[in-house]
């Protein structure tokens, strides 16, 4: 059953926070104080005002009995939290783990990803240092512009735009977009700037993109791709963490 954080987290981060259940630490007395703000196949994002570090173990009694083994592996930077905030990822142990199969189980019935911003949850982010070509081009336009990833979510992607701010695009732009896979694979939808800062010193622009429209087909192929993207992360994080990848 889903449990809300305690101690009014909520209040303070004038959000309605959303967990899968009490969270502990290995050695502590108490539950962790905590909200849930993304999540992916094993790994989730918290907020919390708590002194967790990165090789904490964790456990989730998610529901019954039912425990969920996790690790802290990142402490994500504190941007617009309150003092004495700050965002943690960890990595599930259990290799049946799906947080995002799970998310929609909970007790919260009208939760589901499609409508997750309710509760402020979004998909992982994930950073590619081999970046993904994404073209992109305003409706009915045939100039189009060709940007790189700096990362990358089953929801949309921060792209960044070649040296110049020659890229017209707007807060609120909407966009066709070309996704290449890889050399034989590209996907088509369509995707809406929900940020744009420019980059003075170093002379490009950063738009934040959420992917609107997608074909069934081409979101099946782009879900896989990211999958296989956060497989490779976690065995990253696993090595870094000297620990056996379970999955």
């Amino acid at each position: 059953m889903i449990a809300l954080a305690k101690e009014n987290i909520e209040e303070i981060l004038v959000v309605q926070s959303v967990g899968f259940g009490i969270m502990l630490a290995e050695g502590w007395e108490t539950s962790i104080n905590y909200a849930l703000y993304e999540v992916s196949n094993h790994n989730i994002g918290i907020i919390s005002n708590e002194p967790l570090e990165v090789g904490t173990q964790i456990s989730i009694q998610y529901k019954e009995n039912s425990i969920i083994p996790m690790v802290v592996h990142q402490l994500v930077p504190r941007d617009n939290l309150p003092p004495g905030y700050r965002r943690f990822r960890l990595i599930s142990l259990d290799p049946h783990i799906n947080f995002e199969k799970l998310l929609p189980e909970t007790s919260h019935r009208k939760f589901s990803l499609s409508t997750r911003h309710h509760f402020h949850v979004r998909f992982v982010r994930f950073s590619t240092e081999i970046p993904t070509i994404i073209d992109a081009k305003t409706f009915g336009s045939h100039r189009t512009y060709s940007m790189k990833t700096l990362n990358i979510s089953k929801s949309g992607f921060l792209l960044a735009t070649p040296p110049g701010f020659t890229v017209p695009f707007h807060d609120t732009t909407l966009l066709e977009l070309n996704i290449v896979l890889d050399e034989q694979t590209s996907i088509q939808c369509l995707g809406k700037v929900v940020r744009c800062e420019a980059d003075f010193e170093r002379k490009f622009k950063r738009y934040g993109i959420n992917i609107c429209e997608m074909k069934p087909e081409d979101r099946e192929a782009y879900h896989s791709y990211i999958d296989d993207l956060e497989h490779r992360k976690n065995r990253q994080v696993f090595r870094l963490l000297k620990l056996t990848m379970p999955f």
